[in-house]
């Protein structure tokens, strides 16, 4: 089961981004050559206080 994960994480990752007032979540897919485009991205905004 650990090699067929490991053969789909060459083809797509998600990604963590940290904002000022938010977080993003990037959803990636491998085009070749170490190439990476980003094909869907989720905001996740930080409450008021922080």
């Amino acid at each position: 089961m650990t090699k067929q994960i490991d053969d789909l994480s060459r083809y797509y990752r998600y990604e963590l981004v940290h904002g000022d007032h938010a977080d993003f979540i990037a959803y990636q897919r491998n085009q070749g050559d170490g190439v990476w485009q980003t094909y869907s991205t989720w905001m996740i905004p930080r409450a008021n206080g922080e």
